[in-house]
Protein backbone atom coordinates (compact mmCIF):
# COMPACT_ATOMS: atom_id res chain seq x y z
CA UNK A 1 0.00 0.00 0.00
CA UNK A 2 1.47 3.61 -0.89
CA UNK A 3 1.42 6.04 2.07
CA UNK A 4 1.55 9.81 1.11
CA UNK A 5 3.05 11.57 3.18
CA UNK A 6 2.10 15.72 3.08
CA UNK A 7 4.62 17.77 4.64
CA UNK A 8 3.09 20.70 5.78
CA UNK A 9 3.81 24.28 3.95
CA UNK A 10 2.45 26.76 6.88
CA UNK A 11 4.40 26.29 10.40
CA UNK A 12 2.65 28.49 13.56
CA UNK A 13 5.72 28.56 15.56
CA UNK A 14 4.58 29.52 19.40
CA UNK A 15 7.94 31.69 20.63
CA UNK A 16 6.07 33.08 23.76
CA UNK A 17 3.24 33.25 25.59
CA UNK A 18 4.13 36.47 27.18
CA UNK A 19 1.11 39.14 26.39
CA UNK A 20 0.01 42.64 27.95
CA UNK A 21 -3.70 41.98 26.21
CA UNK A 22 -5.93 39.84 28.48
CA UNK A 23 -8.23 38.73 24.78
CA UNK A 24 -11.11 36.47 26.02
CA UNK A 25 -10.67 34.06 23.61
CA UNK A 26 -6.57 33.31 24.08
CA UNK A 27 -6.06 30.26 23.00
CA UNK A 28 -2.63 30.37 24.97
CA UNK A 29 -3.76 32.19 27.99
CA UNK A 30 -1.18 34.34 27.63
CA UNK A 31 -0.46 37.15 30.18
CA UNK A 32 1.87 39.99 31.18
CA UNK A 33 2.77 37.83 34.09
CA UNK A 34 3.50 34.60 32.50
CA UNK A 35 6.59 32.80 34.35
CA UNK A 36 5.77 30.05 32.06
CA UNK A 37 9.18 28.47 30.30
CA UNK A 38 9.81 29.06 26.95
CA UNK A 39 12.65 28.30 24.76
CA UNK A 40 15.85 29.93 24.29
CA UNK A 41 17.16 31.71 21.27
CA UNK A 42 19.39 29.05 20.48
CA UNK A 43 16.53 26.39 20.80
CA UNK A 44 14.84 28.07 18.34
CA UNK A 45 17.44 28.47 16.09
CA UNK A 46 17.47 24.74 16.32
CA UNK A 47 13.88 24.03 15.58
CA UNK A 48 13.82 26.39 12.73
CA UNK A 49 17.03 24.75 11.31
CA UNK A 50 15.69 20.88 11.82
CA UNK A 51 12.17 21.80 10.18
CA UNK A 52 14.31 23.78 6.92
CA UNK A 53 15.85 20.20 6.80
CA UNK A 54 12.51 18.57 6.09
CA UNK A 55 10.66 21.26 4.01
CA UNK A 56 11.04 24.95 4.23
CA UNK A 57 7.89 26.14 4.72
CA UNK A 58 5.98 29.88 5.70
CA UNK A 59 6.81 30.13 9.58
CA UNK A 60 4.69 32.38 11.39
CA UNK A 61 6.14 33.06 14.82
CA UNK A 62 3.39 33.25 17.02
CA UNK A 63 2.50 33.74 20.86
CA UNK A 64 1.56 35.03 23.32
CA UNK A 65 2.58 38.57 21.86
CA UNK A 66 6.19 37.73 19.88
CA UNK A 67 7.47 40.98 19.77
CA UNK A 68 8.02 40.45 23.47
CA UNK A 69 11.41 38.50 22.44
CA UNK A 70 14.27 40.70 22.13
CA UNK A 71 15.87 38.48 19.76
CA UNK A 72 12.71 38.13 16.99
CA UNK A 73 14.50 39.82 14.46
CA UNK A 74 17.10 37.56 14.74
CA UNK A 75 15.05 34.74 14.65
CA UNK A 76 13.17 36.44 11.68
CA UNK A 77 16.45 37.09 9.85
CA UNK A 78 17.95 33.57 10.32
CA UNK A 79 14.92 31.61 9.27
CA UNK A 80 15.47 33.76 6.17
CA UNK A 81 18.71 32.85 5.71
CA UNK A 82 17.84 29.32 5.95
CA UNK A 83 15.29 28.81 3.43
CA UNK A 84 12.18 29.96 5.13
CA UNK A 85 9.37 32.28 4.54
CA UNK A 86 8.72 34.27 7.99
CA UNK A 87 5.70 35.76 9.14
CA UNK A 88 4.29 37.37 12.71
CA UNK A 89 1.00 37.69 13.80
CA UNK A 90 1.06 40.53 16.69
CA UNK A 91 -1.14 42.55 18.82
CA UNK A 92 0.05 45.92 17.41
CA UNK A 93 1.49 47.09 20.96
CA UNK A 94 5.05 47.38 20.04
CA UNK A 95 5.42 48.21 16.65
CA UNK A 96 6.54 51.62 16.17
CA UNK A 97 8.83 53.70 14.03
CA UNK A 98 11.92 51.54 14.82
CA UNK A 99 10.39 47.97 15.19
CA UNK A 100 8.50 47.94 11.95
CA UNK A 101 12.08 49.07 9.99
CA UNK A 102 13.77 46.42 12.19
CA UNK A 103 11.24 43.87 11.06
CA UNK A 104 11.51 44.62 7.28
CA UNK A 105 15.12 44.79 7.83
CA UNK A 106 15.11 41.34 8.79
CA UNK A 107 13.02 40.21 5.74
CA UNK A 108 9.63 39.56 7.50
CA UNK A 109 7.34 38.28 4.69
CA UNK A 110 3.93 39.52 6.09
CA UNK A 111 2.46 40.48 9.34
CA UNK A 112 -1.29 39.56 11.04
CA UNK A 113 -2.55 41.94 12.82
CA UNK A 114 -6.36 40.83 14.62
CA UNK A 115 -9.53 42.98 14.36
CA UNK A 116 -12.51 41.78 16.17
CA UNK A 117 -14.84 44.23 15.35
CA UNK A 118 -15.28 47.26 12.74
CA UNK A 119 -14.85 49.99 15.72
CA UNK A 120 -13.23 50.61 19.25
CA UNK A 121 -15.99 49.64 21.55
CA UNK A 122 -16.52 45.74 19.67
CA UNK A 123 -12.61 45.53 19.38
CA UNK A 124 -11.48 46.64 22.86
CA UNK A 125 -14.13 44.67 24.49
CA UNK A 126 -12.53 41.33 23.01
CA UNK A 127 -9.32 42.41 24.01
CA UNK A 128 -10.29 43.58 27.07
CA UNK A 129 -7.35 46.45 27.13
CA UNK A 130 -9.10 50.42 26.28
CA UNK A 131 -7.13 51.92 23.29
CA UNK A 132 -6.29 48.25 21.57
CA UNK A 133 -7.99 49.30 18.10
CA UNK A 134 -7.01 52.30 18.32
CA UNK A 135 -3.16 50.63 18.55
CA UNK A 136 -3.78 47.81 16.25
CA UNK A 137 -4.63 50.58 13.30
CA UNK A 138 -1.58 52.43 14.33
CA UNK A 139 0.67 49.89 13.78
CA UNK A 140 -1.26 48.75 10.13
CA UNK A 141 -0.59 52.55 9.13
CA UNK A 142 3.22 52.03 9.83
CA UNK A 143 3.18 48.41 8.35
CA UNK A 144 1.96 50.16 5.15
CA UNK A 145 4.04 52.81 5.38
CA UNK A 146 7.19 50.43 4.75
CA UNK A 147 5.22 48.50 2.35
CA UNK A 148 4.69 44.84 4.10
CA UNK A 149 2.10 43.16 2.90
CA UNK A 150 -0.58 42.04 6.03
CA UNK A 151 -3.78 40.56 6.83
CA UNK A 152 -6.48 40.87 9.23
CA UNK A 153 -7.43 37.92 11.46
CA UNK A 154 -11.43 37.69 13.46
CA UNK A 155 -12.23 35.26 15.69
CA UNK A 156 -15.91 34.89 15.66
CA UNK A 157 -18.71 34.54 18.50
CA UNK A 158 -21.99 35.37 19.03
CA UNK A 159 -20.93 38.67 20.12
CA UNK A 160 -19.24 39.50 17.20
CA UNK A 161 -20.94 37.49 14.17
CA UNK A 162 -23.09 40.42 12.84
CA UNK A 163 -20.04 42.80 12.57
CA UNK A 164 -18.16 40.35 10.28
CA UNK A 165 -18.98 41.91 7.20
CA UNK A 166 -18.20 45.09 8.47
CA UNK A 167 -14.88 44.15 9.57
CA UNK A 168 -14.29 42.09 6.41
CA UNK A 169 -15.14 45.84 4.58
CA UNK A 170 -12.72 47.47 7.59
CA UNK A 171 -9.87 45.51 6.31
CA UNK A 172 -10.21 45.73 2.71
CA UNK A 173 -10.06 49.80 3.63
CA UNK A 174 -7.15 49.35 5.44
CA UNK A 175 -5.56 47.93 2.53
CA UNK A 176 -5.00 43.88 3.74
CA UNK A 177 -4.23 41.54 1.42
CA UNK A 178 -6.73 38.83 3.17
CA UNK A 179 -9.05 38.68 5.66
CA UNK A 180 -8.73 35.81 7.91
CA UNK A 181 -11.69 34.55 10.10
CA UNK A 182 -11.34 31.97 13.26
CA UNK A 183 -14.20 30.42 13.86
CA UNK A 184 -14.07 30.37 17.82
CA UNK A 185 -12.44 27.05 19.27
CA UNK A 186 -12.92 26.78 23.00
CA UNK A 187 -9.49 26.22 24.30
CA UNK A 188 -7.34 28.06 26.22
CA UNK A 189 -9.09 31.29 28.38
CA UNK A 190 -11.44 30.67 25.19
CA UNK A 191 -13.04 27.41 27.60
CA UNK A 192 -14.39 30.60 29.42
CA UNK A 193 -16.35 31.47 26.86
CA UNK A 194 -17.73 28.44 25.43
CA UNK A 195 -21.36 29.63 25.32
CA UNK A 196 -20.55 32.20 23.08
CA UNK A 197 -20.43 29.09 20.45
CA UNK A 198 -22.05 29.73 17.27
CA UNK A 199 -25.39 27.65 17.10
CA UNK A 200 -25.81 25.89 13.82
CA UNK A 201 -28.20 27.96 12.30
CA UNK A 202 -25.73 30.96 12.88
CA UNK A 203 -22.88 29.05 11.64
CA UNK A 204 -24.25 28.32 8.62
CA UNK A 205 -25.59 32.15 7.98
CA UNK A 206 -22.34 33.02 8.48
CA UNK A 207 -20.42 30.75 6.07
CA UNK A 208 -23.00 31.60 3.56
CA UNK A 209 -21.53 35.79 4.17
CA UNK A 210 -17.68 34.62 3.78
CA UNK A 211 -18.46 32.66 0.35
CA UNK A 212 -20.26 35.91 -0.78
CA UNK A 213 -17.61 38.49 0.68
CA UNK A 214 -15.12 35.45 -1.53
CA UNK A 215 -17.34 35.71 -4.46
CA UNK A 216 -17.22 39.50 -4.60
CA UNK A 217 -13.60 39.51 -4.85
CA UNK A 218 -13.38 42.41 -2.40
CA UNK A 219 -10.30 40.70 -0.74
CA UNK A 220 -8.94 37.39 -0.31
CA UNK A 221 -10.79 35.39 2.22
CA UNK A 222 -9.46 32.69 4.27
CA UNK A 223 -11.46 30.52 6.77
CA UNK A 224 -10.16 28.75 9.48
CA UNK A 225 -11.42 26.30 12.44
CA UNK A 226 -14.12 26.20 9.88
CA UNK A 227 -13.72 23.05 7.54
CA UNK A 228 -17.56 22.74 6.84
CA UNK A 229 -16.42 25.81 4.61
CA UNK A 230 -15.29 23.93 1.75
CA UNK A 231 -19.01 22.49 1.21
CA UNK A 232 -20.08 26.29 1.12
CA UNK A 233 -17.78 26.63 -1.08
CA UNK A 234 -18.72 22.86 -3.75
CA UNK A 235 -22.08 24.60 -3.79
CA UNK A 236 -21.38 27.95 -5.47
CA UNK A 237 -21.27 27.21 -9.07
CA UNK A 238 -18.97 30.64 -10.01
CA UNK A 239 -15.33 31.10 -11.85
CA UNK A 240 -14.90 33.01 -8.48
CA UNK A 241 -14.51 29.32 -6.65
CA UNK A 242 -11.93 28.03 -9.54
CA UNK A 243 -10.09 24.96 -8.53
CA UNK A 244 -7.11 27.68 -7.79
CA UNK A 245 -9.66 29.32 -4.83
CA UNK A 246 -11.07 26.02 -3.82
CA UNK A 247 -10.89 25.70 0.31
CA UNK A 248 -9.55 22.62 1.60
CA UNK A 249 -11.13 22.53 5.04
CA UNK A 250 -9.04 21.40 8.07
CA UNK A 251 -5.18 22.01 7.28
CA UNK A 252 -4.21 20.34 10.24
CA UNK A 253 -1.76 17.66 10.44
CA UNK A 254 -1.71 18.29 6.43
CA UNK A 255 -0.68 21.51 5.10
CA UNK A 256 -0.59 23.12 9.01
CA UNK A 257 1.51 21.96 11.89
CA UNK A 258 2.23 24.20 14.91
CA UNK A 259 5.40 23.89 17.55
CA UNK A 260 4.36 24.97 21.01
CA UNK A 261 6.61 27.42 23.24
CA UNK A 262 7.64 24.21 24.97
CA UNK A 263 9.35 22.83 21.40
CA UNK A 264 5.91 20.34 21.29
CA UNK A 265 4.68 19.03 17.67
CA UNK A 266 0.93 19.34 17.53
CA UNK A 267 -1.05 19.01 14.47
CA UNK A 268 -2.98 22.89 15.17
CA UNK A 269 -2.50 25.06 18.27
CA UNK A 270 -5.92 24.35 19.20
CA UNK A 271 -5.18 20.79 20.01
CA UNK A 272 -2.89 20.55 22.86
CA UNK A 273 -2.08 16.85 22.31
CA UNK A 274 1.63 16.52 21.26
CA UNK A 275 3.25 14.80 18.65
CA UNK A 276 6.64 14.66 20.10
CA UNK A 277 9.39 17.37 21.04
CA UNK A 278 11.95 19.18 19.86
CA UNK A 279 13.63 20.13 22.44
Amino acid sequence: MNITITKPRIVAFEVTRKCRFNCIHCRAAASDESTKEYLTKEQCKQILFSLAQYNKCVVILTGGEPMEREDIYELIEYGNNIGHKMAIATCGYLINNDSIKKLKDSGILTISFSLDGPDAMSHDSFRRVTGAFDITLAAIEKTKNNNIRFQINTTITNRNVEHVPKIAQLAQKLGAYCFNPFILVPTGRGSEISDEILKPDIYEMLLYDLAEIKSQNLIEVRVTCGPQFSRIVALKNSKAFSMKNRHKGCMAGGEFAFISYRGDVQTCGFLDISAGNLV
